[in-house]
């Protein structure tokens, strides 16, 4: 499984149809902002886009990119806590945690 970073956005304020369409299709998905989400998923970024490609119309944003353990996770702790839940399975899950936990332990 992979986890992905999604965002999306629409002039039409289409967001809770979108984390709607989010939920229905992939299942284990945790909102980060009104319109950034993260996915645990073992498809690949353009299955993804594939599956999402009619709720989104012309003109919105669409970024989708998978994450690995070369990232900065500056999220709350219910976000940290759901990327680095021990459900998650995605490559670099355990340097990716201690990485999180030094930053947050120097705030």
């Amino acid at each position: 499984m992979t986890v992905y970073a999604i965002y999306y956005a629409s002039d039409e304020a289409e967001a809770s149809a979108f984390d709607r369409e989010l939920g229905e299709r992939f299942g284990d998905t945790y909102q980060v902002s009104d319109d950034f989400w993260l996915i645990d998923t073992a498809r690949e970024s353009d299955t993804i886009y594939g599956s999402l490609r009619t709720s989104v119309r012309p003109g919105d944003r669409l970024f989708i990119a998978e994450i690995t353990r070369d990232f900065f996770p500056w999220l709350s702790e219910s976000a940290l806590s759901w990327l680095f839940s021990p459900r998650r399975s995605w490559k670099g899950r355990y340097v990716a945690r201690d990485v999180a936990e030094r930053i947050h332990a120097a705030v």
